[in-house]
């Protein structure tokens, strides 16, 4: 009797997750308009000429070489004349760019498009194509920030200069602004230097859009569609120092353990433990965006996560990427001990850099690590703290518009919303906008992807297209 009430009770679970499923999916059945990409050679050109001015921006600022900036914003002005009449010259900070392009129904508030224009250093002989040259070879622009993110500074002015040569305006007032120094975002001279601009002119905006996801080629194995992410938070941000001491000495006569070695064996512990899991509000709405028009073996784990929670996470945990949309990440990335091979240092010291989850804090952080790690020798000093973002919701008009210009451009590609896992300038504009989202327009698989802040970073010609394409819809429907 109690094995027909299991059945009975297992086959109810199962029919309500199967109509549950099928109601939802097809709810949202659409169409999307298909348009083709738009042809921009002067933009590939102006893109190549831009990578090979090596915008590298550096944790001293003193340290950073001021003229390459310099040099970008002069071919700039040379190469959009017609944008560079619409600059903002004083107030925004010597080293960054702010246009202004006048709508024609002053009602409506103005709209912020944003992007960056310095890049990280290279390691030069790790390249096959050098670095700063803006090589085109082989269907792809080679070089540094030829992806992150002198894409989005070029396509988006060449998407203005078209619409000013043709005299098409737009209703909206467009304001764009590329700050100088988001790779050290520690740093006040770049997006920071733009927001306290508009804060001071009492400006409010309807939309932000920043660099953040792409239209993503096989994001989730299993789905033949390509997914394009639009990012509506990012994780928080948190450096610490792990540091101990032991004996100091000569290599010859060795006291064990030692600082280096005990903090050594503490990193290993960290790394093979992982913090708590759980689906915050942006990943929620991505899986039940994509659980909604993906493969119905993905749309029954997505759409049903109370029963299907566990499940899930042991599906993501087997990814990378996947795993950190559902967990806070610590990862180990610098150590220093004893600068001499014969010299047993007195004391060990790491940097641990962890991504935040939601309502997780350092301090929650620093206890879990002492939780885990067991070793009263082991000190914990927090460097640097950035809270997660505020989250834009998916139901704002300014999503609705983007969502509709992606399905535009990128008519295959289902759209959603999703957790961004780095840090970008979006979020210094929070004070001055609820609907803040983080779009990257162009087509790329993880590998092209994982290019960035990497040896060998390019950008195919055809997303050069894409991109500039995207930005004049943009402009033209919000």
């Amino acid at each position: 009797m109690v094995f027909l009430m299991l059945c009975i009770l297992l086959l109810a679970i199962t029919l309500f997750m199967l109509i549950r499923t099928f109601v939802l999916r097809e709810h949202n059945r659409s169409s999307a308009p298909q348009t083709a990409p738009i042809e921009e050679s002067r933009a590939r050109q102006v893109l190549s000429q831009a990578v090979g001015c090596p915008t590298i921006s550096r944790m001293q600022s003193e340290e950073t070489d001021w003229s390459a900036f310099d040099n970008l914003g002069a071919l700039l002005a040379a190469s959009y004349p017609r944008c560079e009449s619409h600059r903002i010259t004083e107030g925004v900070g010597s080293h960054n760019l702010v246009y202004r392009f006048e709508g024609t129904d002053s009602g409506l508030q103005p709209a912020l498009l944003t992007a960056h224009l310095d890049v990280v250093p290279v390691q030069e002989s790790q390249w096959s194509h050098p670095p700063f040259s803006g090589i085109i070879e082989d269907g792809y622009l080679w070089g540094r920030g030829s992806f992150d993110c002198k894409l989005q500074v070029v396509t988006i002015l060449q998407a203005f200069e078209t619409r000013l040569e043709t005299q098409t305006g737009s209703k909206r007032t467009w304001y764009v602004a590329f700050g100088c120094d988001e790779e050290c975002n520690s740093l006040e001279q770049g997006a920071s230097s733009i927001a306290a601009y508009f804060e001071r002119q009492n400006i409010r905006f309807s939309l932000v859009l920043d660099e953040g996801g792409v239209v993503s080629e096989r994001y989730i194995e299993g789905f033949s569609q390509s997914i394009a992410v639009v990012g509506i938070a990012e994780k928080g941000y948190l450096d610490l120092e792990l540091s101990t001491k032991r004996s100091a000495g000569h290599s010859s006569t060795p006291a064990f353990p030692t600082a280096l070695g005990s903090l050594s064996r503490a990193l290993a512990i960290l790394e093979q433990k992982q913090m708590h899991r759980f689906i915050t509000y942006p990943v929620k709405q991505m899986l039940t965006h994509l659980g909604k028009e993906g493969p119905f073996a993905y749309s029954l784990l997505f759409l049903n996560l109370t029963l299907t929670k566990h499940l899930l996470f042991a599906v993501f945990s087997k990814s990378p990427t996947l795993n950190a949309l559902i967990r806070t990440t610590v990862v180990p990335t610098v150590i220093h001990a004893s600068d001499q091979s014969n010299v047993i240092a007195q004391e060990a010291k790491a940097q641990v850099n962890i991504r935040l989850l939601g309502d997780d804090t350092p301090q929650k952080v620093v206890a879990w690590m002492h939780k885990v790690l067991k070793d009263p020798s082991i000190q914990i000093r927090i460097l640097r703290f950035t809270p997660p973002s505020n989250v834009s919701r998916v139901d704002d008009p300014a999503f609705m518009c983007i969502k509709q210009t992606i399905q535009s451009c990128f008519p295959d590609a289902l759209v959603a919303p999703y957790l961004m896992l780095g840090a970008t300038d979006a979020r210094k504009y929070q004070h001055l906008c609820d609907a803040i989202y983080r779009f990257t327009p162009a087509r790329m698989e993880k590998s092209e992807v994982q290019r960035m802040h990497a040896p060998d970073e390019r950008i195919s010609l055809d997303n050069i297209d894409h991109a500039v394409g995207f930005y004049r819809k943009l402009i033209h429907s919000w």
